[in-house]
């Protein structure tokens, strides 16, 4: 028996018609079967739009109410009120001055080498005493060391030598005045015609040498001619007397004269001859007197007190005295007492340091442009000292350039009335470079640097400040020039600018 489903419609095969209907009704069917689906999708891009559109909406809506930030340019900073006052912020206005360049090269302290003298042993001898030690303070001509030299003894018996030969040469010389004065008063009396008793009389006590018999024994015989002569004259008139005799007398007198006159020249002249040989006698005397101690006092290296030198006995005579010859202070010391020492050796060193120098090198490529003469001042700065600089004076800088170093030397002279300075110290030394000039500068703390670019903090009030870039020339101790970037006028600022570029580099940062 066969079943048959009434909704099945029966088989027409080979019916096209059929066929079509059949294939539509599958397409429905499946559309049918995936509507669910469809549905599910739909409702999910719906959402999503939804979503969309009120998170849009929300996101326009605030930023429709924040307020729209201030714009500032990327060099320019305005610090807080709070900032403000603690930074405590100092600026310099930009304006021209008078600049020189420097250049700072390093130095070495070192003795003054005319205070700082090797006390040698000036011949030889024994060292009967040292009397200072390491450390002492001594002054110009105090004594330092006592010798006892052979070679002294005989300068100084020499000295004494001298001495007695300028004595005698000394007194040779008054008696030699003594008789000059004498026969002037001689000569004076007469030219007066006074007698040889009144003469005598007169210089029975009183020096005339061997011109006394000359000269007064010429004046006695022509004294003599002239009495005879007066006596002879009367008698010719009463021919007791012959002409002849009278005139024989006439000659003998006028013989006496001529002798009386030239034993008066020859005095005159050999005295003052005698006087001029005494006083060059003396003259040498003295200078070979005077050359006795300057050997002596070469020898001792001092200046002895010729009036309270003792030369008295043998000891005294070779004692040598080493006295210090400027004050300072005693360096080292070289042989203990009782040794014996050889000319040369170093008794003691003594040095003064009151004054340094200052030596530095100078580059080749700079020394040209340095401007130094004797007297210049130049700065020193001691880092041991905290930094501390102190002025010099240029004693000598040189010409001829160093074949090891390629420099110049310079070497100045530092007072070092404190004693804080030492030799052997370290030091920088500043010296001026050209001439000076007018430049527009500023102080130089006021530059900074980023990515190796200088620049400054200009300040615009109200706790504004701006970055600008500069260019630099020549600097100087206290200010630096510069060429571009900064006009007159403007304030530059000094303290607090690092503190100012901390912040601006913060700021870059955070935007």
């Amino acid at each position: 028996m066969t079943i048959t489903n009434a909704s099945t419609p029966p088989s027409s095969a080979g019916d096209p018609a059929a066929d079509l209907a059949g294939t539509k009704t599958g397409v429905v069917a499946s559309v049918m079967n995936g509507l669910p689906t469809l549905l599910v999708l739909a409702v999910m891009g719906g959402g999503w739009i939804v979503m969309h559109q009120i998170n849009s909406g929300d996101s326009s809506t605030e930023e429709m109410e924040e307020p729209a930030p201030a714009t500032t340019s990327s060099d320019t900073l305005t610090l807080p009120e709070g900032k403000l006052r603690v930074a405590e912020i100092e600026s310099v206005t930009a304006q021209a001055h008078n600049i020189q360049h420097v250049h700072t090269v390093p130095g070495r302290l070192r003795y003054d080498q005319t205070k700082h003298v090797d006390v040698k042993a000036p011949m030889d001898g024994i060292l009967a005493e040292l009397v200072v030690t390491p450390g002492d303070q001594v002054n110009a001509g105090d004594l330092i060391a006592v010798l006892r030299s052979p070679e002294i003894g005989q300068a100084r018996a020499e000295i004494l030598k001298r001495q007695k030969e300028r004595d005698i040469a000394e007194q040779i010389l008054q008696r030699e005045l003594t008789l000059a004065k004498n026969l002037q008063q001689v000569s004076d009396m007469l030219d007066q015609g006074q007698s040889v008793d009144a003469i005598e009389k007169a210089f029975s006590n009183r020096a005339l040498g061997a011109y006394r018999q000359d000269i007064l024994s010429a004046y006695s015989k022509m004294l003599l001619a002239d009495e005879q002569l007066a006596k002879l004259r009367p008698l010719v008139a009463s021919g007791s007397v012959s002409g002849r005799t009278v005139r024989d007398r006439e000659g003998e007198r006028q013989l006496a004269e001529t002798a009386f006159r030239t034993a008066r020249d020859q005095a005159s002249f050999e005295i003052e001859q005698s006087k001029m040989k005494a006083e060059a006698n003396l003259a040498e005397a003295e200078r070979q007197f005077n050359l006795a101690w300057q050997s002596l006092e070469t020898l001792l290296g001092y200046k002895e007190d010729k009036d309270a030198v003792n030369l008295s006995n043998e000891e005294a005579l070779s004692r040598l005295e080493v006295r210090a010859p400027f004050g300072g202070s005693v360096e080292s010391r070289g042989y203990a007492n009782n040794e014996r020492v050889m000319r040369g050796d170093s008794l003691a060193v003594l040095a003064n340091t009151e004054s340094l120098s200052v030596e530095a090198s100078i580059r080749e490529s700079d020394w040209s442009v340095v401007n130094l003469h004797p007297g210049a001042e130049v700065s020193v700065m001691v880092p041991a000292l905290d930094q501390c600089v102190f002025p010099a004076k240029v004693l000598y800088f040189g010409r001829e350039v160093q074949a090891d170093t390629n420099s110049v030397p310079l070497v100045a002279r530092i007072e070092n009335n404190d004693g804080l300075l030492r030799p052997g110290m370290f030091v920088r030394v500043t010296v001026p470079i050209g001439e000076r000039r007018q430049a527009l500068s500023i102080k130089p703390e006021s530059i900074l640097r980023h990515e190796n670019k200088p620049f400054v903090f200009v300040d615009l009030g109200n706790g504004s400040f701006q970055r600008v870039d500069v260019s630099t020339g020549q600097t100087s101790e206290d200010w630096v020039e510069v060429t571009k970037g900064l006009s007159a006028g403007q304030p530059v600022v000094t303290q607090g600018a690092f503190l100012l570029k901390s912040e601006l580099l913060l700021q870059g940062e955070g935007e």
